[in-house]
């Protein structure tokens, strides 16, 4: 039993008042007695002054203190603990977050855990289950799980073998969840409800705080996972290719001390390559690898077990070693074609005169033609400086710039005049290293703002440099013809130019980069592609044994922006044009760094709006265990209201009988 409100205790008041008022009344009963009866009259006057005899043989006392009493415990809102079989609907969160992925030495439903691959997911599993038999046999059911976004599994479901495939059916989001707003949706569901109840089952690694959320309904709190746990995971891996060879990098991160060594391998297109032990000091190892054999993908994996094993796997891409092929279409300038020299790219010239833009083009060695046919090789980044040539938006030219990163050097458009101002940088992998303060542009052309861009430098309040994706394609576009300023002659040219090929044609490379699970990736897709498909490819994606994943779709193809899978793990995004030919590229897929840190904890705080929950914090901490128990709370003021009454009833009846002294 527990008490709702401590005030109602203020009302014990009327208790001493009650026995005042006896012990200050004096009452006397006439009566004709003899004479020699007289001694016992004056005795019993002497009597009625003693207080306390007052309170002798005075039913109608006992009877008035009796209903005082109950009255005020009814005010103090009692209730007690019975079976949960009331509630007509039960909202269930099932945190489903990247941590519940986790191992656990808990218990399970018998006592028992002799599965020591039991995760903390199945513990969900197992106790949801076990709520719905005992405590919610005749209820509606409403199921919320935790992806990128709120997700109602089931809503209001009475069948409760429904229920509990679905239960069965969760799985990890290893992606950043969405906890509040699944919270959120679990107080706007059952707002103005009054039979219902709100069971959160998670490991309370909780991002964000609850003292926001605001619950209309009792809720109650599963803590699932309470054994301390230890996690080793990979904090950050890459390789970088120099002169000496190709070099590795990593650092790994431990939730507690550690005092053996742990051990790891690396590999290089799967094949090992070395297997080593580190150290750990103050929690972190830093490991370097050098002189390493070239390969496509290096994967770093701990062999040391641990609980948590979605951050014991990374991968990263290697350098594509080949040389890249640069189309060079200008009317001839002799600073950018050796600055793009300088990159080490294979620079492929074709002359354009600015004066004959429409009528032809003339290559090289002087041939004219009015429209020269499409490389032979497929060029890696296409530079056009001056005026696009007529002939580029035409049949496979325009394929293939739509199908390639481009970089434009002036062009054509109203000249606005800024007179030397001085260039605002903005953050961008093309203006690093760069200050460019010392550089004169004189004219800035003003022409429509692409939709694919954002202005990377601004000059004057006017945008000078765009940079940005065109389905999935690098673009770079200079507002300012190179002989308007003197950039070329400036030392920061040759580290531009430098800055824009490696940004260009990056996408060139083996892989895409590292990204969390169920995040959004630009991805250069063709627009011949009939067929693009995300296959596992290593990690905890492969042994997941997940089928390929199609790509999302829009109305006009496949998007570029693609949402990643929500499993981490190596894939490659796979596509296939109308011919059969396939492209694919990597990535690397991992979990919500947040999720790693599985021994955090968090007391969740809810602001109830319901009369039940008031009290101290020990008095709830005892209403939720006993809501775990299975046992809700109901209210006894009523039954002692009645009580109350029914001893009013019988005061009447003593009174009326004359016993009121």
């Amino acid at each position: 039993m527990g008490i709702g409100s401590w005030l109602g205790m203020v009302f014990g008041l009327s208790i001493p008042a009650i026995l005042l008022m006896y012990l200050l009344k004096r009452k006397f009963i006439d009566t004709l007695v003899p004479s020699h009866l007289l001694w016992e009259r004056v005795l019993r006057n002497i009597e009625a002054n003693r207080p306390w005899q007052k309170l002798q043989n005075r039913l109608l006392l006992w009877l008035q203190l009796i209903v005082a009493a109950l009255l005020v415990f009814a005010l103090m809102q009692p209730y007690g603990w019975v079976s949960d079989n009331v509630k007509s609907h039960v909202v269930i969160v099932a945190d489903t977050s990247g941590s519940m992925s986790a191992n656990t030495d808990d218990l399970d439903a018998e006592g028992e855990n002799s599965n020591s691959e039991l995760k903390r997911i199945d513990l969900l599993k197992s106790q949801a289950k076990d709520y719905l038999k005992d405590h919610a046999k005749s209820s509606e059911i409403t199921l919320l799980s935790m992806d990128s976004e709120p997700k109602i599994v089931i809503s209001r479901e009475k069948n409760h073998k429904e229920v509990e495939e679905a239960l069965n059916n969760l799985q990890p989001y290893y992606g950043k969840a969405a906890y509040q707003e699944t919270l959120s949706l679990a107080s706007a569901l059952t707002t103005d409800e009054q039979d219902a109840e709100i069971i959160v089952f998670t490991d309370t690694q909780w991002k964000g705080d609850t003292e926001g959320i605001s619950f209309q309904v009792p809720s109650v709190v599963v803590d699932i996972g309470a054994s301390p746990l230890n996690n080793i995971g990979i904090k950050q891996f890459g390789v970088q290719s120099n002169s000496t060879g190709t070099i590795a990098v990593a650092v790994l991160e431990s939730m507690t001390d550690i005092a053996d060594p742990i051990e790891y391998s690396l590999y290089g297109d799967e094949q090992l390559l070395v297997t080593q032990n580190t150290e750990f000091q103050d929690g972190t190892a830093t490991i370097r690898i050098d002189n390493l054999q070239d390969a496509e993908v290096y994967r770093l994996e701990i062999l040391s077990k641990d609980a948590y094993q979605a951050d014991n796997i990374s991968f990263a891409f290697g350098s594509n070693n080949t040389t890249s092929k640069v189309l060079l279409l200008s009317s001839g300038n002799f600073f950018l074609e050796k600055a793009l020299q300088l990159t080490g790219v294979e620079v492929t010239k074709m002359v354009i005169n600015d004066s004959v833009t429409e009528e032809g083009i003339k290559s090289e060695v002087g041939l004219a033609v009015s429209s020269p046919p499409v490389p032979g090789d497929k060029p890696d980044l296409i530079v056009i400086e001056g005026v696009i040539p007529p002939f580029i938006t035409q049949g496979d030219w325009e394929k293939l710039l739509s199908d390639t990163p481009l970089w434009h050097i002036g062009g054509a458009g109203k000249e606005v005049n800024v007179g030397g101002e001085k260039a605002i940088l903005h953050d961008h992998a093309v203006t690093q290293y760069l200050s460019l303060s010392n550089i004169y542009v004189g004219v800035i052309l003003e022409t429509d703002v692409p939709e694919w861009g954002d202005p990377i430098v601004e000059i004057g309040g006017k945008a000078a440099i765009y940079a940005g994706k065109e389905s999935g394609h690098s673009r770079l576009s200079f507002l300012f013809k190179l002989e308007d300023s003197d950039l070329p002659l400036s030392a920061e040219f040759p580290i531009l130019v430098n800055n824009a090929v490696s940004w260009l044609s990056n996408e060139e490379g083996y892989g895409l980069g590292r990204v969390i699970a169920g995040a959004s990736l630009d991805i250069p897709i063709s627009v011949e592609v009939t067929k693009a498909i995300w296959i596992a490819k290593g990690g905890l994606a492969l042994a997941s044994g997940i089928e390929p994943i199609a790509a999302d779709q829009g109305t006009r193809g496949y998007n570029t922006i693609q949402k990643t899978p929500a499993i981490p793990g190596l894939y490659a995004f796979e596509q296939q044009d109308r011919e059969g030919n396939k492209t694919s590229y990597w990535v690397d897929v991992t979990a919500d760094p947040f999720e790693s840190d599985i021994g955090e904890k968090t007391a969740l705080s809810f602001t109830q709006q319901i009369s039940e929950t008031t009290g101290d914090m020990e008095q709830n901490d005892v209403r939720n265990a006993k809501v775990e128990e299975g046992k809700v709370p109901m209210s006894l003021m009523w039954i002692v209201a009645a009580v109350a009454l029914v001893i009013i009833l019988l005061e009447w009846g003593v009174y009326q009988r004359g016993r009121s002294i």
